[in-house]
């Protein structure tokens, strides 16, 4: 028959208060292994070890003599008594070992959690093994489960809330969970037993330890882990001031060596790491106050990597204004519990403590000339309670550091002035460089777009002339002296056509500025018909241009450009129509503030509009400065005409009146060299070479080709066509002409591209470029030294003379391999 099991209430909770207490105090003392010396932590081990496993043994014997057995003696085998001591000591030994050894890994919190649980429940089953009384215990296999998961849960638990959470309340809450794994173990142990009474003991087993001698025993040991609890704390708090004091001397002498240097930038960054690893918060760092924006500013942080780094501007009325004002005055703000203080009982403090993740705060001010200007802050994300020592200390560190914080805040504030001075300075010459470069290219497409009208106007008159001359060409075939006169008619609309195109083409493209000797006369002389489709018919333009005129340094595009923006801004000037007068003359200057003694070619463009006022004068040559309205002008005319005049040597000024007019004058240096004079194919059949030349004609368009073959087979050429590159290089292969006549642009492979396939195998193979192509620049740089451009359209007499300079009778040249 199995007799139930009665406990003695009493007892129950001695033993459950003795193994919470036992658990405490071991914790307690296992702290100290990571922070102690090498011997000191085996002492701490040792220490630990003996007081869990001894408390975890005398709960048990103390919670089995809360068994009531009526009429039942037992006793228990010391060996196995004391072996079940050994076990308990030695299996806590070594879970606290692997604790201390990896203290933040789960992984190893866990293996220390069985480690303890096993040796709770070795010491259990070894010790109702040592129970000898007249009955057969049995043990419920789901009990014994149960009671082995409890003791490593609650063990596991136990540890890793003593590792992670190092205040007193957590350091409690682990004991119980220790606490629990023990007694917890034990109860359900007991309750898997069920014990059947026999008459007599069974057979003769060794003799049984008493229970008063057990009582006793217990009892004395009881008293020795009451007495090493109280030399721990004693002990403890030894160690602990001594640990501190030795911890602030080395602190001291790494903020010193950090300091000695005090130019070093990262300074503060490597001081405010060691202030957060010795005080063991969450975020340390400085902030500067801004007085004008009432703001600080946060740029040195440190944190353990459980909080953001506090950096950047932050509103001082964010930190209440009862901590704010404690800081004017020069006091130090310690706050335990920022959501409980009667100093941030503030809404928005709280709410800032929320939302940057602070719950205790140590803050330290630095006050110079009656203004705060410096805080120097320990933060941690968890209630705190500070030490006076801690206080003391961390008002210790702020004074040392004071100097190198306000050198740091006045050096930080000129390299931002500095880099902002820098930047500015880079970000407008990269704006003025850019407005240079790009100025040419969109003045001319503004021009182009205000003429589209009246040149659409100009090509269709042009149109009209050669298709009426081709019709009638068609007409009167029969009579050579008409066909010849229409051809005639017809050719010079053609060519007019040509002439208009390559204007616009010339102020269109994007080309570099070339400085050269430029008669500035010639230049306005060959835009003047431009220049009058621009201004309409309201207003009258007038020339008064030098008899004699003499070279100026320049480029011819850029001095375009200049003619033709005057004219523009002029134009805009006389919204009721007026005068333009054009006027170039030779002047000589002497002392003058911005250019060189000499002659130099003044290019005046006067206007009778509205005229400007005094302070749109002073400021007319502004990049960007303009007086018309949104969308009607860029504000670059006038400063895109003084940059490329002074570019070039020279300066612009402006003279004017409100309600008489403007005059601007360009000033330009006189050129000592003479203008180049170009070579012009002649028109006459001399130009044709001596002798026949085999020549290879390229063009995608298959008119133009068939066309360019008739008009060189007419003049006596053998002719060979490709309508593409790679069909030219093919021609090669099999023909080795004396001239490649190359259009430019072509689909697929440029005329670019062919170039250079014929330049690496035939370099000495003349090329033409026949195109109309707008960039020449581009041209330029892949004809080469045996080569020319010709520009579409051009005459057959051009044709051929530019053949007969370029490629005279020759041998045929050979490739190379």
């Amino acid at each position: 028959m199995t007799v139930p099991l009665h406990h003695d209430p009493m007892l129950v909770g001695i033993s459950v208060l003795l193994a919470v207490f036992a658990s405490y105090t071991a914790l307690n003392l296992a702290r100290r292994i990571r922070t102690s010396a090498q011997w000191m932590r085996r002492f701490w081990l040792m220490a630990s070890a003996a007081t869990l496993g001894g408390g975890i043994w005398s709960m048990h014997f103390v919670a089995m003599l809360a068994v009531q057995l009526p009429g039942t003696r037992t006793g228990y085998v010391g060996w196995l008594t004391a072996l079940s001591l050994v076990l308990a000591v030695a299996f806590t030994g070594g879970g606290f070992a692997v604790m201390n050894r990896r203290p933040a890994n789960l992984r190893w919190t866990m293996a220390a959690g069985l480690l303890m649980g096993a040796g709770v429940v070795a010491m259990h089953y070894v010790g109702m093994a040592a129970l000898r009384l007249p009955a057969l215990v049995r043990y419920d296999p789901a009990w014994v489960a149960a009671s082995i998961v409890i003791a490593i849960i609650a063990a596991t638990a136990s540890l890793r809330l003593a590792a992670t959470d190092r205040n007193a309340p957590g350091q409690v809450l682990a004991a119980c969970f220790m606490g629990a794994a023990i007694s917890g173990m034990h109860y359900a142990g007991m309750r898997a037993a069920s014990i059947q009474p026999f008459t007599a003991l069974p057979g003769d087993g060794p003799a049984g330890v008493g229970r008063f001698y057990l009582a006793a025993g217990i009892g004395f040991l009881t008293l020795v882990i009451l007495l090493f609890a109280l030399g721990a704390a004693r002990v403890d708090e030894i160690f602990q001031a001594l640990v501190r004091r030795e911890a602030r001397v080395a602190l001291r002498l790494k903020i010193a060596d950090v300091l000695r240097d005090d130019a070093h930038p990262e300074a503060l960054d490597q001081v405010a790491a060691l202030m957060g690893e010795h005080f063991g918060v969450s975020r340390t760092g400085y902030g500067q106050l801004d007085a004008a924006s009432d703001q600080f500013e946060y740029d040195t942080c440190w944190t353990d990597g459980s909080v953001p780094p506090l950096l950047g501007n932050y509103p001082a009325a964010a930190f209440g204004v009862k901590i704010v004002k404690a800081l004017h005055d020069g006091v130090t703000i310690v706050v335990d519990d920022l959501q409980e203080a009667e100093v941030s009982d503030e809404a928005r403090t709280r709410e800032t403590a929320r939302q940057v993740d602070t719950r205790a705060i140590l803050v330290v001010p630095f006050v110079r000339d009656g203004r705060l200007r410096t805080i120097v802050y320990l933060n941690d994300r968890k209630p705190r309670t500070w030490r006076r020592d801690e206080i003391a200390f961390m008002e210790e560190l702020a004074e040392r550091t004071r100097l190198v914080v306000e050198r740091a805040a006045v050096e930080r504030q000129l390299r931002a002035l500095n880099a902002e001075l820098e930047a500015r300075v880079e970000a407008r010459t990269a704006e003025l460089r850019q407005a240079q470069e790009a100025l040419l290219q969109s003045q001319k497409m503004e021009a182009i777009g205000q003429l589209a009208s009246g040149i659409a106007h100009d090509f269709n008159n042009l149109l009209a002339s050669v298709v009426g001359a081709f019709q009638l060409i068609g007409r009167r075939a029969d009579d050579p002296e008409r066909v010849r006169h229409f051809a005639e008619a017809g050719l010079e609309a053609a060519e007019r056509g040509s002439k208009l195109t390559g204007q616009l083409l010339s102020f269109s493209r994007a080309q570099a500025i070339t400085l050269q000797p430029v008669v500035v006369c010639d230049v306005i002389a060959g835009i003047a018909d431009l220049l009058r489709r621009t201004l309409g018919s309201k207003i009258e333009l007038e020339f008064d241009l030098n008899p004699n005129p003499v070279p100026v340094i320049g480029d011819p595009t850029q001095v375009e450009m200049m003619v033709l923006n005057l004219v523009i801004n002029a134009r805009d000037a006389m919204p009721d129509g007026g005068r333009l007068t054009i006027r170039t003359r030779v002047r000589t200057i002497r002392s003058d503030p911005e250019l060189g003694d000499g002659e130099y070619v003044q290019l005046s463009v006067t206007d009778t509009g509205l005229g400007m006022d005094a302070d749109t004068l002073r400021r007319a040559m502004e990049p960007f400065f303009t007086t018309k309205p949104v969308g009607k002008g860029t504000g670059l005319g006038l400063s895109q005409i003084y940059g490329s005049a002074r570019k070039a040597g020279g300066t612009a000024r402006i003279e004017s009146t409100p309600g008489l007019g403007t005059t601007v004058h360009v000033l330009l240096a006189r050129s000592p060299q003479a203008v180049a004079v170009q070579d012009r194919p002649s028109t006459g059949s001399s130009a044709t070479p001596a002798a026949p030349l085999t020549i290879l004609a390229v063009d995608d368009d298959d008119q133009f080709r068939e066309l360019l073959q008739r008009m060189l087979e007419d003049a006596g050429h053998a002719v060979v066509t490709a309508c593409n590159g790679p069909a030219a290089l093919l021609a090669l292969e099999q023909l080795r002409p004396d001239v490649v006549l190359l259009d430019y642009a072509m689909p697929g492979m440029t005329g670019a591209e062919v170039a250079a396939q014929v330049r690496r195998r035939w370099p000495e193979l003349p090329i033409v470029f026949a195109t109309g192509f707008a960039d020449t620049a581009a041209i330029d740089r892949v004809v080469g030294p045996n080569g020319c451009s010709l520009r579409k359209p051009f005459r057959q007499e051009e044709l051929l003379a530019t053949l007969a300079r370029l490629a005279p009778a020759r041998p045929i040249p050979q490739a190379q391999p």
